[in-house]
């Protein structure tokens, strides 16, 4: 099974799909790899500066430190939370993000008992290289008129310039 995937660096994007078949959700995968570069499949790359159509890579070698956000394109159903092996209750939190040219902000599902959710998001001692993020929205800062909203994202912990908290509307 394949889960497509796109991935935005600071000046293109390229969507792909990983390969998956052990039918872990695309975090699980993405977090627990060993190796420092992410491998998909029937690639496309394009631009995120000029108007062109994408160019065909086949096989793609990304640097996990260069991908800063992951826009899952397609994703599995989880069964109910409490069937669920390991399942954490957790609270939404609404924060926002700045990664290389992009604004990134949504929620983020924070332990229970946590009393500073940005520190736990900036230092994870379990060393998730991903935060999912929910019903986010990307946005430019090179181009106001962008933005891609989007149910679930991936943000690179490491790639983080700055994050804040959002008060509740």
């Amino acid at each position: 099974m394949a889960i497509t995937l796109e991935l935005y660096l600071p000046h293109q994007v390229i969507r792909g799909n990983l390969r998956e078949d052990s039918g872990q959700r695309a975090i699980d995968v993405l977090n627990a790899a060993g190796s420092q570069v992410v491998i998909l499949t029937d690639a496309l790359s394009a631009s995120l500066h000029v108007q062109m159509p994408p160019s065909k890579l086949g096989v793609v070698r990304v640097r996990r430190p260069q991908i800063l956000v992951i826009v899952p394109q397609s994703t599995a159903t989880l069964p109910p939370r409490r069937v669920r092996v390991g399942y954490i209750e957790k609270r939404p939190f609404q924060v926002g993000f700045g990664l290389g040219p992009f604004v990134i902000t949504g929620t983020v599902h924070v332990n229970m008992q946590e009393q500073n959710p940005i520190t736990s998001l900036e230092h994870d001692a379990s060393g998730r290289f991903f935060i999912p993020l929910t019903q986010g929205c990307l946005k430019s800062q090179y181009d106001p008129s962008w933005s891609l909203p989007a149910d679930l994202i991936f943000i690179n912990r490491a790639a983080i310039t700055y994050s804040y908290p959002i008060a509740p509307a």
